[in-house]
């Protein structure tokens, strides 16, 4: 008898792990992960250890096609942000993303759009292959796909950032860091995202350039531990705006 129960209660322990793991997979996935930073290079932003839900992909992008292009902004800001979003769009479809009403027939876009300067994504990393320990990288988007981008401590230098790409760059340019080689990443499950930081400066796209928005694992939204940390990533943008439309 106490081996039959047994056998019933594994059984619907298997039926119910089967029935869950599936969508969660699919969620983990599709929409939102955990990512845990590792490294100092995006503090006092993020900081070693924190744990972030990043948003992996866009849902009912036709609702927000219908937001950036309603008349209804209420402020100059609000204008040029719907503006920027629009030419986001306008470059991301040149390389086959749904546009305007196409969006339509889409639930959801994987990656998310990115269109908000100061935005903070996770990234897999270009060079993870001298990294293998940082496939994963967070940093702080700088530059839009079609903008032109003058990378920061090196006013003389301009870049432009291709349709395909984002510019991304790094909070912390080592001040106070002591552990050199310590770059910033995460990680997943929660997956780690390291922040690629040496004694002098984050390694970001002034060492390997542009990233490619297909790397582009989603944008981190929240903080969830530590407890004492809990809170929204914000997106923070330069006094003097380094990026402009070419």
């Amino acid at each position: 008898m106490n081996s039959a129960t047994s056998s019933s209660s594994l059984r619907r322990c298997l039926t119910s792990m089967a029935l869950i793991l599936p969508p969660a997979k699919f969620i983990s996935d599709t929409f939102y992960s955990l990512y845990r930073v590792q490294g100092s290079s995006m503090e006092p932003a993020l900081q070693d250890g924190d744990i972030l839900l990043v948003r992996k992909s866009d849902l009912l992008p036709h609702l927000d096609w219908k937001r950036w292009t309603s008349s209804s902004a209420s402020s100059y800001e609000e204008e040029e942000a719907h503006q920027t979003a629009i030419r986001v769009i306008a470059h991301d479809a040149q390389s086959g993303r749904p546009i305007g009403e196409n969006n339509v027939g889409y639930t959801y876009l994987h990656p998310p759009t990115i269109h908000q300067l100061g935005a903070v994504v996770v990234f897999r990393a270009p060079d993870a292959e001298k990294y293998p320990s940082s496939e994963y990288r967070v940093k702080r988007v700088v530059g839009l796909g079609g903008q032109i981008v003058r990378p920061k401590e090196n006013w003389h230098r301009i870049e432009r950032v291709p349709s395909y790409a984002l510019w991304v760059e790094g909070d912390n340019n080592g001040e106070g860091n002591k552990d050199g080689g310590n770059e910033q990443d995460t990680s997943s499950s929660a997956r780690s995202i390291t922040t690629n930081n040496t004694y002098c400066k984050s390694i970001d796209s002034r060492t390997y350039g542009p990233v490619c928005k297909n790397l582009v694992e989603g944008i981190a939204e929240r903080i969830i531990w530590p407890p004492s940390r809990w809170g929204v990533v914000s997106s923070i943008t330069p006094s003097v705006p380094r990026s402009w439309w070419a």
